[in-house]
């Protein structure tokens, strides 16, 4: 398996900036939605913040119905 050095960002202003840690989820718009995870540097410990972060994230913006 391949592992990723980093991963740039490219900014509509054509700044750029590279993280060496975090993750990006990518995935189509068609009627078979494929999702594609790319990890950099991250750990079960990391990706626990990260769920958990989205999550609250989600709360935050109204998106979770709950109730």
């Amino acid at each position: 398996m391949k592992g990723i050095k980093n991963i740039t960002v490219n900014y509509n202003n054509n700044e750029s900036e590279t993280i060496t840690k975090g993750l990006v989820i990518d995935f189509s718009d068609s009627e078979d939605v494929n999702v594609r995870y790319s990890m950099c540097n991250i750990n079960g410990e990391d990706l626990q913040l990260i769920v958990t972060s989205v999550v609250m994230l989600a709360q935050q913006l109204g998106l979770l119905n709950e109730g």
